[in-house]
């Protein structure tokens, strides 16, 4: 019986031990953690950058448009008022008289 506990659990060890990670597993990782971290950083810097230049330039482009004074607009003479278009339409044609009899 011990045997055999034995045995299984020499199978079980067996079959478990070439999947464990070794030193130079845990370290190609760690490496390959810290570059996507860091790219991820990257990133991240890259894009806060491109969203304060894209908030700041709407921020100027609407003080612009909001700081534009209109031109005062010199003295014109008043146009004349359109004339009312008329439509004349023609007269109805009265109907013949019935004959009296």
């Amino acid at each position: 019986m011990e045997n055999e506990r034995f045995a299984a659990l020499e199978a079980h060890y067996n079959a478990i031990l070439p999947t464990l990670a070794t030193k130079a597993d845990i370290e190609a990782l760690r490496a390959e953690m810290h570059k996507m971290s860091a790219e991820g950083y990257r990133w991240m810097v890259a894009s806060m950058v491109g969203m304060f230049i894209g908030f700041g330039g709407l921020y100027f482009a609407a003080n612009r448009t909001l700081d534009e004074r209109p031109v005062p607009v010199q003295a014109q003479p008043q146009p004349q008022p359109q004339q009312p278009i008329i439509i004349y339409l023609p007269q109805p044609v009265p109907a013949p008289a019935a004959p009296q009899k």
